[in-house]
């Protein structure tokens, strides 16, 4: 099992995400810091995570330096869409089309290596998938908002129900993303197909998109 995540120095929503500091240590810390002991790679082009990193008692994660295409593809404002995937079926290709690949977001600074290897363990048991996938569990009154139009998702309107009843949600969470790399360079997907989800709970599904997000995090670190 290897481990690949991205880690780049801009943000657009907080300047410096990866870097910021939460309760004493910088934000991509808190996850490599869980995963260490495991086979990490890092795909970056930040000397200030390099930095940190040889500074860090962390012993096992592996550097790897973003090629070009991508630093450029990131930087090119006409393409709307993230280079990860492509950084992904780069590092696949490296590899043992058997090799269980772990995508996985420094930014699920709550994630727990165990809830890793009980994802892996669930995929590999399940004969008829070929990714898992993490996601946060919703069972409550959900709308969606489209231009001007409002409806209901998982309820109707014309009659009072419990949320027992409900037909639950699935947010996706970008804790992570599991399944072989034979699999993920034949469909050329993160996810290929069928896939199967593994529900996290509220903690480990916290992932910092924004200024709440952090502050949050900040609080829930000092208390645990």
């Amino acid at each position: 099992m290897k481990i690949f995540t991205i880690i780049k120095e801009d943000s657009k929503r907080i300047p410096n995400k990866n870097f910021v500091d939460v309760n004493g240590h910088p934000l991509w810390w808190h996850l490599l810091s869980e995963l260490d002991g495991l086979d990490v790679n890092v795909n970056t082009d930040s000397q200030i995570f390099i930095k940190q990193l040889e500074e860090s008692n962390l012993k096992s994660v592996r550097v790897i330096k973003r090629h070009q295409k991508h630093i450029d593809w990131e930087n090119d404002k006409s393409i709307d869409s993230s280079p990860v995937e492509d950084m992904l079926f780069d590092f696949c290709e490296t590899l043992d089309k058997s090799e269980i690949i772990v995508l996985t977001h420094i930014t699920s600074p709550f994630l727990k290596k165990q809830t890793i290897f009980d994802a892996v363990d669930m995929l590999q048991k399940d004969q008829n998938s070929k990714s898992i996938h993490s996601v946060h569990k919703i069972q409550d009154f959900v709308w969606v908002k489209k231009e001007n139009e409002i409806s209901p998702v998982n309820f109707q309107t014309d009659r009072v129900q419990q949320t027992q009843d409900l037909s639950p949600i699935f947010v996706s969470k970008g804790a992570f993303f599991i399944a072989k790399a034979g699999d993920i360079l034949d469909q050329r997907k993160r996810l290929p197909e069928p896939l199967i989800f593994f529900s996290l709970d509220h903690v480990q599904s916290v992932e910092i998109d924004n200024l709440e997000d952090l502050d949050f995090a900040r609080i829930l670190k000092g208390e645990l």
